[in-house]
């Protein structure tokens, strides 16, 4: 081998030396190449995954929040100008609405034919008395047919009364207020002539504590909510309240009288005017009682013509609301008399639109009254006819309109009475002292209604506590209303809600309330 060639060759092998890592690590590069782009490929679609699950988790959160309002009526004004919604939800929501009202309407049929059968069997129990002339006294429903068909059914010392007399009677009765004060008297009569409690009686607090007792509330019904439920450890370490130290406040177990009374609330001591209320939680009818009461009903029907002859329009602002208070709350109980007692919210609310009077020569039914001429909020409390009163529109004329009170009141909450467990009692109102009453009869309910848990937390009735709702935040509820309480138990409440934040429920869960759902069974109060 020559020089040049050795030279060559030691020159490439050195070459081939020195160029061994390049090519090493070119080689390694494109080894790793591939790995570190597969890798960051994965990565790549993991973050796009990641992203797209995060924006279907917001769509699905706004359509979760959106399908909430639709099923509260609180926002049904938002709700119709949601466009967020998809088109497939909207049309849902509208075939429910369409449903709903077709319900309502089969319900309302349902009742009218009802009815007319009740109608059908007095007429031929009717026939058979004339028949047989019987004495046997008749069916409680069937009370208000009998009577304006059969004068034979008046006792006779009655009969030979002359009417001319009761007429006359009836002929101070010319004011539109005094007419509707009237109406209540005479329908306050009948109710308590035909119930079996009378006042201060206590046979009914006994029954509902002992059934209470046998059947304990369910889970619904619990004071405590969800959040503090983790607390319960600390809870039961919190002493109860002492009631015979605080006698002053509380009831003692055998001098409870609470007219509003549920298992695990501590009553007052004093509950106010409602402790000289007259209740009738049923009624029966026997001989004497239905030939007194069949003469105040005819006394009634003729309060009920004159009432053609007022002009509600011509009223002050004040003369109507006692007026229509009054109308409104003699028209349900003669609605029950003639109808029976609704066992739920849509029959309650046909039957409010059944049961009309003429008034200054227009109609007005039960449901016109309270949610036109009175100018009442749906009921949040009773979702059934809050929903009924968003499908169906109730019309009314233009004099109608002008009839009806200029603004809102909102204590006329604590006025009307739908003769219900949960209701405010009756009381006559007067045009000239109306708001002072309306005011008492807030404060006469609060008082009567509310009371506290054996751990200090307030207890309030469904309807108080929505309507409270309307004017402060869900925290301060229970200070909201212990305002309206006589001083002694407006600090004692006060005092509770303190107590329980230093033993632990802090935040707003410590001034929270226990409430108690709406009562729709049967039961009038009537304060004198």
């Amino acid at each position: 081998m020559s020089g040049d060639s050795l030279l060559t060759s030691k020159q490439g092998g050195s070459l081939s030396i020195y160029s061994q890592p390049k090519n090493v690590t070119k080689e390694f590069n494109g080894r790793d190449s591939p790995k570190n782009s597969k890798f960051h490929h994965y990565r790549f679609e993991l973050e796009h995954d990641v992203k797209r699950l995060k924006n279907q988790l917001q769509k699905e959160t706004a359509m979760r929040a959106l399908l909430l309002k639709a099923s509260d009526q609180s926002h049904k004004i938002e709700l119709s100008h949601a466009s967020s919604l998809p088109r497939s939800v909207q049309e849902l929501l509208t075939n429910i609405a369409a449903m709903e009202a077709t319900v309502s309407k089969l319900e309302q049929e349902i009742m009218s034919l009802h009815f007319l059968l009740i109608q059908e069997r007095n007429e031929r129990k009717l026939a058979e008395y004339n028949l047989t002339h019987s004495l046997s006294p008749p069916n409680a429903l069937d009370l208000v047919r009998l009577s304006e068909k059969n004068e034979s059914l008046r006792p006779k010392d009655h009969k030979a009364q002359p009417r001319s007399k009761v007429a006359k009677s009836l002929q101070s009765f010319d004011n539109a207020n005094e007419l509707s004060k009237e109406m209540i008297r005479c329908m306050r009569n009948i109710f308590v002539s035909l119930g079996e409690t009378s006042a201060g009686s206590k046979s009914s607090q006994e029954t509902a504590s002992v059934s209470s007792r046998e059947n304990p509330p369910s889970s619904s019904t619990s004071w405590w909510s969800p959040s503090e439920h983790s607390r319960i450890s600390r809870w039961a370490q919190s002493p109860r309240i002492d009631i015979q130290k605080n006698s002053d406040v509380l009831a003692t177990e055998s001098d409870v009288f609470d007219l509003y009374t549920v298992q695990g609330k501590l009553s007052w001591a004093d509950i106010g005017s409602y402790r000289s209320a007259t209740e009738v939680a049923s009624m029966s009818v026997e001989e004497k009682r239905l030939g007194y009461a069949s003469d105040e009903l005819w006394r009634f029907r003729n309060l009920v013509e004159r009432l053609a002859r007022v002009n509600p329009v011509e009223l002050s602002h004040n003369e109507k609301l006692a007026f229509w208070i009054n109308i409104y709350n003699a028209m349900i109980m003669h609605a029950y008399l003639a109808y029976g007692v609704p066992k739920t919210d849509l029959k309650l609310f046909s039957l409010m639109q059944k049961a009309a009077y003429t008034v200054g020569g227009h109609s007005y039914n039960a449901a016109t009254i309270e949610y036109m001429t009175l100018k009442m909020s749906p009921p949040l409390h009773r979702p059934q006819i809050a929903l009924l009163l968003s499908i169906l529109k109730l019309k009314v004329t233009d004099e109608q309109r002008q009839a009806g009170i200029s603004t809102p009141e909102p204590l006329v909450s604590f006025a009307l009475s739908c003769g219900m467990h949960s209701s405010p009692a009756v009381r006559i109102y007067s045009a000239e002292n109306v708001g002072e009453e309306l005011e008492e009869a807030q404060k006469d309910y609060i008082q009567a209604s509310v009371g506290v848990s054996p751990r200090g937390k307030l207890i309030v009735p469904q309807m108080l506590h929505c309507f409270a709702k309307k004017s402060v935040d869900d925290c301060k509820v229970a200070l909201w209303i212990s305002r309206h309480l006589p001083p002694r138990q407006a600090a004692f409440v006060e005092q509770c809600i303190h107590r329980r934040q230093r033993w632990g429920f802090l935040g707003s869960s410590s001034s929270k309330c226990g409430i108690v759902p709406f009562d729709s069974r049967f039961r009038y109060l009537f304060l004198p």
